[in-house]
């Protein structure tokens, strides 16, 4: 246990050694992430923190393990948000790729027009202060085009109520649908389908429904494929996500593979519904 302390130390030497601030928001959600093996012994592989501002807005998150060092006693990557006028106008994200590496910086600016739609995103190395991708946001009627200079670029089409209906990638050159996601609705349910055109012969597809419950939080997820998954959401009595767990199947029988615990900190008393919607979107990843 010394060993790891003495690790997690050096590791916070280092954040300043390259003058790395590390920040503190109104809120603090801890999250553990375990797998379960085979013989359903319970592995953690996963160590985050989420720091919130007191409307609810994400303020920094901080990840442990490295993509070369996956031992959760030493901070991965650091990703913190700037606002102006509650619009998010800058991220900043530190990632160590090692053990002993330093940490790389990129910062992403976000771009707006007068009615506050984003329509741009530059992404820059910031030791040498050079452009690694800029994302652009066509909008035209119910259509937004996400282009990024890659050989493909996602679509998405939204119905007159502004429900997204179809998401598609498709290649800039023949214009032709590499993958689509169809999206349906009803009352406390969303069902997507999804279908690869690769042409190569190895297409594959799958059926994924999401169920919500009276205030039109999710409660489960139901992914259909050639194995089935199922995911839980369960919240506190406070309406805070508390925990996410993940079962499969290959037949009838569905086992527990992964589950997410989500520890808060802070005064509860503050939090109004809209400040817990928010929080909840942004761990689940909406």
């Amino acid at each position: 246990m010394k060993f790891i302390y003495i690790i997690y130390f050096l590791s916070i030497i280092q954040l300043f050694s390259q003058n790395i601030e590390k920040r503190n928001g109104e809120y603090k959600i801890d999250i553990s992430t375990y797998r379960f093996s085979e013989s359903e012994k319970k592995i953690k592989i996963g160590k985050s923190e989420f720091y919130f501002d007191k409307s609810g807005k994400i303020f920094e998150k901080i990840s442990y393990g490295r993509h070369h060092y996956n031992k959760l006693d030493v901070i991965g990557n650091i990703e913190q948000f700037e606002y102006q006028n509650d619009i998010l106008k800058l991220s900043r994200k530190y990632t160590s790729w090692c053990k002993t590496c330093e940490f790389d910086e990129t910062d992403t600016k976000y771009n707006y027009n007068n009615k506050n739609e984003l329509i741009n995103e530059i992404i820059l190395n910031v030791e040498n202060d050079s452009i690694i991708m800029s994302i652009n946001y066509l909008k035209e009627g119910n259509s937004l085009e996400i282009h990024s200079g890659e050989s493909t670029y996602i679509q998405k089409i939204y119905d007159d109520n502004l429900k997204l209906i179809e998401l598609n990638q498709i290649y800039e050159n023949s214009k032709k649908i590499r993958w689509q996601y169809l999206f349906s609705y009803g009352n406390n349910w969303k069902r997507s389908n999804f279908q690869t055109y690769y042409g190569d012969g190895k297409e594959n597809s799958k059926t994924e429904v999401e169920y919500y419950d009276k205030t039109n939080r999710i409660i489960t997820k139901e992914i259909l494929s050639n194995f089935n998954t199922k995911i839980v959401y369960i919240y506190s009595e406070k309406g805070l996500l508390k925990e996410i767990k993940e079962y499969e199947s290959y037949n009838d029988d569905f086992k527990l593979k992964y589950v997410k615990h989500y520890k808060f900190k802070g005064k509860v008393r503050k939090l109004n519904n809209e400040t817990i919607k928010k929080i909840n979107d942004e761990l689940i990843g909406k």
